[in-house]
C-alpha cells in the first residue's frame, strides 16, 4: 500500500509505524505536485488531518474518492462535510489507535476495490449495451449518438441526409416456428446485407429485436425513393438458407429526408412514423408526409383516451342479423363495436381495435363487448327470441390463458345459453400461436361456446389446422362473396370451401351478401347462412328491434 497523509504534525504518522504500514509521502499540506500524483495514480490511500480546517481538502476528495479509479480518503478529526464529500471514514482523534486506524485502512482498501469492480462491470455493461452482440451492429443508444453527430456535420455543410428504418414481417412466427437459433442466423445475414447495401458514409444499426435503421448522409433519397426501397425489398427477400433450412422474409420500410430543423430524435420519429404509415396501409414502404405525423399523433390521443371510453360508457354494440338460408330465418347477430368519442364523433373497430391491442386496453375492451353482447342476448331471450350472439376475439385475447375464466364468468352471471355464444376468431390469430390458440380454444368448446373462423381463404388455415381445432363453423371472406358475379374464379373458390366445410362437418357462414343475386348463387350452392348488407347493415339495437319483426329485404326475393 501506498499511503499519502497530510497533516502538520507527526501524531498519525507515529500510529502507521507502529502498525508498520509503509508512507509513501508525508507532507504538511496539500499543494500542486501532491495533486498530480494523486492522479497519476501514485497512491492507494490518503489520511487527512482535519482539525485545521477542511476547506482546502475538497479538491482532493473531488479528484480522489467520486470518480474511477477511486482511492480511500480517511480523515482524523474532519467535519461531516468531508463525509458528504466523499471520504470513507472520519476518526475522531480521542478514538484514534494504531488498531483503530489498521481497521479503517482495511475497510476503506476494500470499499474501494469493490466500488472500482462495480465502475468496471458498469463500463462493460455500457458497451454491452450500445453495440448489439448478435450483430455487432451500433445498438439504439449508441446508434442515436452517431447519428446525432452525423446530422450536426450535415447541417453544418448543407448536406442531405436520409434515414430508413426497417421492420421485419412476422418475425415472431418465424422464430416461434424454426426456434430462436434459426431467427438470430436470419437477424445477422439480415445485418450483413443492410452493411452491404448501405452506401458510402453511412451509418447502420439495429434498434430493436427485428428493426433497423440505415442513415446516409450526401444521398438524397427523395430523388429516388422508389429505386432505393425496391433494391433494399429485393436484396431482403433474397432466400435464407441455413443450416439446410430455407427461408423467405420481407419487410416493411419508413423513409424520411432531414429537413434544415431536424434534429436526430425528429428524424428517427419522421421514418418511425413513415414506417407505421406502411404497416397501417398495408404496403411495402412509405415516405414521411406531414400528415402521417398528424394522423400518428391522433392515434397516440384515441390510444390515451382509450380507457375513458371503456370507463365512461362512450362504446355502443351495432347488430348485423346472421340469416339461414333454407328457411330465411334469422337465427342471429354479430355484435360490432362502436365508439362514440367525445370529440371526434363515431369511430369505427379498424380504426381503435390495434390501439387497444397496443396500448393494452384491449383485455377491457373485450369484456366489455362480451358483457353488452351477452346481456342484450339474454334480453332477447327473455321476449321470445332465440338469436346466437357472435363476437370477434383479438389473437392477444385467443391466447391469453385467463380468457376461457373470463367467459365463463360472463355467462354464469347472465344464464345465458353457452350454446348461443359464438367467438369468431381470425385465420391469423391462430397460426401466430397454433399451440396456444388449440389450447385456448378447447377450454371455450368444453364450455360449450361456439367457436367461427372469420375471414376465412384470407389467411394460413390448413386442413391440418382445421383437423385440430373444434371450431364449429366457417365465415367465408366477403372478397370473394362479393364479386362471384363477375369473377369465374371467386365462385370456384366458394364452392370449394363449401365442400371442405361439409366434409369437416361445419356450417358455413357467407360474408358480403350484397345483393339478391348473390343470395340465390349461394342458395344453390347450398350454403347454409348468409351475411351482407343485403338483409341489412350493422345498425343499433333500437334500430335492429324494429327491423327484426319487418325484414323487407324479403320483399326483393319473391
Amino acid at each position: 500500500m501506498r499511503l499519502l497523509i497530510l497533516e502538520p504534525h507527526d501524531h498519525i504518522l507515529n500510529f502507521c509505524h507502529d502498525i508498520n504500514i509503509p508512507v509513501a509521502t508525508h507532507e504538511s499540506n496539500y499543494s500542486k505536485s501532491i495533486a498530480k500524483d494523486i492522479a497519476a495514480g501514485v497512491y492507494n490511500c490518503i489520511i487527512i488531518d482535519g482539525a485545521e480546517g477542511d476547506c482546502e481538502y475538497t479538491e482532493i476528495l473531488t479528484e480522489a474518492s467520486n470518480k474511477p479509479p477511486f482511492l480511500p480518503v480517511i480523515v482524523i478529526d474532519g467535519s461531516l462535510s468531508l463525509l458528504r464529500a466523499g471520504a470513507s471514514e472520519n476518526i475522531a482523534s480521542t478514538d484514534l489507535s494504531a488498531e483503530r486506524l489498521e481497521t479503517a485502512l482495511f475497510n476503506s482498501d476494500r470499499l474501494c476495490k469493490l466500488n472500482n469492480r462495480t465502475a468496471i462491470l458498469e463500463m462493460e455493461l455500457s458497451a454491452f449495451i450500445e453495440e448489439d452482440p448478435l450483430t455487432a451492429l451500433p445498438g439504439r443508444s449508441k446508434f442515436r449518438v452517431r447519428m446525432a453527430k452525423a446530422i450536426e456535420k450535415a447541417h453544418n455543410a448543407k448536406k442531405p441526409v436520409s434515414l430508413i428504418i426497417l421492420d421485419l414481417n412476422s418475425f415472431k412466427e418465424l422464430n416461434e416456428s424454426r426456434g430462436h437459433d434459426f431467427g438470430d442466423e436470419v437477424l445477422k445475414t439480415v445485418a450483413k446485407r443492410l452493411f452491404k447495401f448501405a452506401p458510402y458514409n453511412s451509418i447502420v444499426g439495429r434498434l430493436g429485436d427485428d428493426e433497423f435503421a440505415l442513415l446516409a448522409v450526401d444521398q438524397d433519397f427523395d430523388t429516388e425513393t422508389d429505386n432505393i426501397a425496391a433494391r433494399l425489398m429485393n436484396e431482403i427477400r433474397k432466400p435464407y438458407v441455413i443450416e439446410g433450412q430455407k427461408t423467405d422474409v420481407s419487410a416493411t420500410i419508413g423513409l424520411a429526408q432531414l429537413d434544415d430543423h431536424d434534429t436526430a430524435d425528429g428524424l428517427l420519429h419522421k421514418s418511425i412514423s413513415a414506417l407505421y404509415a406502411a404497416k397501417r396501409d398495408k404496403a411495402p414502404y412509405a415516405v414521411y408526409t406531414h400528415q402521417d405525423d398528424l394522423e400518428r399523433r391522433q392515434q397516440l390521443r384515441l390510444a390515451q383516451d382509450l380507457p375513458d371510453a371503456v370507463a365512461d360508457n362512450q362504446l355502443l354494440l351495432n347488430y348485423q342479423p346472421i340469416v339461414r338460408i333454407s328457411d330465411k330465418e334469422v337465427i342471429g347477430v354479430e355484435a360490432l363495436v362502436r365508439w362514440q368519442h367525445p370529440k371526434q364523433g363515431l369511430i369505427f373497430p379498424d380504426s381503435f381495435i390495434p390501439l387497444a391491442e397496443g396500448s393494452g386496453s384491449i383485455e377491457a375492451l373485450t369484456e366489455w363487448v362480451l358483457d353488452e353482447a351477452i346481456h342484450q342476448g339474454s334480453r332477447w331471450i327473455a321476449d321470445g327470441k332465440k338469436l346466437s350472439v357472435s363476437v370477434n376475439i383479438s389473437a392477444l385475447i385467443l391466447h391469453n390463458p385467463a380468457f376461457p375464466d373470463m367467459v365463463a364468468k360472463q355467462l354464469e352471471k347472465t344464464g345465458f345459453p353457452a350454446e348461443l355464444l359464438k367467438l369468431e376468431i381470425t385465420e391469423s390469430a391462430i397460426i401466430s400461436d397454433v399451440n396456444r390458440a388449440t389450447e385456448i380454444v378447447t377450454r371455450l368448446y368444453e364450455m360449450g361456446v361456439c367457436l367461427s373462423i372469420d375471414d376465412f381463404g384470407t389467411g394460413y388455415t390448413s386442413l391440418a389446422y382445421l383437423r385440430r381445432l373444434p371450431v364449429d363453423e366457417i365465415k367465408i371472406d366477403k372478397s370473394f362473396v362479393m364479386n362471384m358475379m363477375h369473377v369465374a374464379d371467386d365462385e370456384v373458390i366458394v364452392r370449394t370451401l363449401l365442400d371442405l366445410a361439409k366434409s369437416l362437418g361445419l356450417s358455413v357462414v357467407a360474408e358480403g351478401v350484397e345483393d339478391a343475386q348473390i343470395w340465390k348463387i349461394l342458395e344453390a350452392l347450398d350454403c347454409d347462412v348468409a351475411q351482407g348488407y343485403f338483409m341489412s347493415r350493422p345498425i343499433d339495437l333500437d334500430a335492429f328491434n324494429d327491423w327484426l319483426p319487418k325484414q323487407p329485404w324479403k320483399d326483393e326475393l319473391k
